[in-house]
């Protein structure tokens, strides 16, 4: 932020009386001490590669892929190395919104006719067999995460932050996207974009989709909790500091209870929330009208800082059936553990 101040140093003083006439500078004045600026970063990329990329899977359509297989191979090769270095990814913020990178997924896919079937031999007889485009990553030690054995790993093409940990069974398959000082202690899938500082708990699934290319995955954003058992899928998308209980599912199909705002949140976008009196003190709940809308090809947006809980709806037959309900808002991470159990509790 200092830097960027002596770099605009003539614009400082009119920004400091006149906020909103450079609101770049205005970013860099309210950057507080050890305080995380989220932003998106473009890293440089070699300039043919999209379009090599874009060739191969040309060739990859009409059959002809083996005919130039040197270069596709190289092609494919360096796509996987960008994106273990986090320079490439499977899904970014393109424009304000996220959205598929379908060039990058194209280039990953290049690698299933270019492999080959084969054995990869672990520590003990047993064998695991794959296409050798896709192999365990190759992990020297420096990468500053952890991997902890016996059965914890990351697939070619994934990418860990700084702090990242890896606990038994946790894996990430590939372009997906862990940021740093995430723990994972179960299934990060294909292309999953999962935020800094989050916690994938014992037995939650986030959902992995590479095909179809323009398929977004599913997003976390940062410090998000995904309690045991609870799930992640068919590209649902949870903002900063949003915490599942355990056992809590979401998907495309699944509508989000919010009583707090008297709304729920859909694939098709936020619908208005009715509540139906049981007794005096038992409510129960049915989705409205949409009173939002939004692109439908992804899941639900869930909004930051929201603690889900298990709960129940009547669906549009009478019939009631699970349906996660928001019970609360939290503005930080210390209000989790009271806030999950006042929650759950009652």
């Amino acid at each position: 932020a200092k830097k960027g101040l002596d770099m605009f140093c003539e614009h400082v003083a009119d920004a400091k009386v006149n906020p909103g006439t450079h609101p770049n500078i205005d970013i860099l004045l309210g950057i507080a001490g050890k305080a995380w600026l989220k932003a998106v970063v473009h890293y440089k990329i070699p300039t043919d590669l999209k379009e090599r990329v874009e060739k191969y899977t040309t060739l990859k359509k009409e059959g002809k892929l083996n005919d130039n297989r040197e270069g596709a191979l190289k092609t494919f090769n360096e796509v996987m190395d960008l994106l273990e270095k986090g320079h490439l990814r499977t899904a970014q913020i393109i424009n304000g919104q996220w959205a598929a990178n379908q060039w990058v997924k194209n280039g990953i896919m290049l690698g299933f006719p270019l492999g080959n079937i084969t054995v990869f031999n672990g520590s003990s007889d047993i064998g695991f067999t794959d296409k050798d485009t896709f192999p365990v990553r190759k992990l020297k030690g420096d990468e500053g995460f952890r991997v902890v054995p016996p059965a914890a790993g990351l697939r070619r093409g994934a990418y860990a932050g700084v702090g990242c940990v890896f606990m038994p069974p946790g894996y990430a398959n590939v372009g997906a996207h862990v940021g740093a000082g995430t723990m994972v202690e179960n299934l990060a899938g294909s292309c999953a974009q999962i935020g800094r500082d989050s916690h994938i708990s014992a037995g939650a699934i986030i959902g992995g989709v590479l095909d179809p290319v323009e398929a977004t995955p599913v997003i976390l954003g940062d410090h998000v909790l995904l309690g045991e058992g609870s799930g992640v899928t068919q590209g649902a998308r949870l903002g900063d500091l949003v915490t599942l209980a355990p056992g809590v599912h979401i998907s495309k199909a699944t509508p989000i209870l919010d009583p707090i705002n008297n709304v729920a949140y859909t694939s098709k976008g936020v619908a208005k929330l009715i509540t139906h009196e049981i007794t005096n003190d038992i409510k129960t709940y049915s989705v409205g009208e949409i009173i939002k809308e939004k692109d439908s090809t992804y899941g639900p947006e869930i909004p930051s800082g929201a603690l889900v809980i298990p709960s129940m709806s009547v669906s549009s037959t009478g019939t009631l059936k699970l349906t996660p309900l928001i019970a609360k808002y939290i503005t930080s991470t210390s209000e989790r553990a009271y806030a999950l159990e006042e929650a759950l509790r009652g």
